[in-house]
């Protein structure tokens, strides 16, 4: 009995780890942040692109956080209504949409997997708007809502994330802990890879290096996006299938 309990938190933990990981891998926000960083630095001073660029990490951490609590009151109202959300028919469903993630990240998430470039899978007007928003930020309102923003194209590669997380956390709260740091953690963790550009542009780096490391690492990021995708779908075949 003790060792089913404890491989049931083993593996919830394990599931938001990997999710974290996939949060931390998406390349959307980062680019658009490095687009921002980039145009404000050039028409401010230090302090005021510092000052942008807070205030679009903040709006990319609000709309995490509304996303993560909508997907924690979608799995609260199952648990209330007595329908577990690890029954068969929740959870296949739940495994085939991130087998389809697995693959589609893989094979579709850059425009060109093997190309010197680093398009995303989003269509080039949207790209071509954001990047147009990114070039006019003058105010802190306009930064924020371009973090809201950038996050809404990745919405398919988020969105079941944000559930299967969620529906972890509330399990391992109803039935053996409260985990509140995992929650502030996972809506956290989309910072790291903000604050590594942020970083990479204070240490005297500009854009065409921080694209070139882009390039660089994209198959390394298709790999870890995809397998970390696959790696919750198996074990939620494995331990989640009633």
């Amino acid at each position: 009995m003790w060792y089913n309990l404890s491989m049931n938190v083993f593996v919830s933990v394990g599931i938001v780890i990997l999710a974290m990981l996939i949060m931390a891998s998406l390349q959307l926000v980062p680019g658009v942040f490095a687009l921002l960083y980039h145009y404000t630095s050039g028409k401010h001073s230090t302090k005021r692109a510092s000052t942008l660029s807070l205030f679009f990490i903040i709006g990319t951490e609000i709309i995490s956080a509304f996303f993560f609590i909508a997907a924690i009151y979608i799995s609260n109202t199952l648990f209330i209504n007595d329908l577990d959300p690890h029954n068969n028919i929740l959870t296949w469903a739940s495994i085939g949409i991130l087998i389809a993630l697995s693959i589609a990240s893989f094979f579709f998430y850059f425009r060109h997997p093997h190309g010197k470039d680093t398009e995303l899978f989003i269509p080039r007007k949207i790209a071509t708007n954001l990047n147009l928003r990114a070039s006019k930020v003058e105010s802190p309102s306009d930064a924020f809502a371009l973090g809201v923003l950038s996050n809404i194209p990745e919405i398919l590669f988020t969105l079941p994330l944000y559930i299967v997380t969620a529906t972890e956390i509330i399990y391992m709260h109803t039935e053996y802990l409260a985990d509140d740091f995992l929650t502030i953690v996972y809506i956290l963790i989309s910072t790291i890879p903000l604050l590594i550009v942020y970083y990479s542009f204070r240490t005297k780096h500009n854009l065409a290096t921080i694209i070139r490391s882009r390039i660089h690492d994209k198959n390394f990021h298709r790999l870890c996006l995809s397998l970390s995708y696959a790696t919750i779908a198996i074990l939620m075949i494995f331990f989640r299938i009633v």
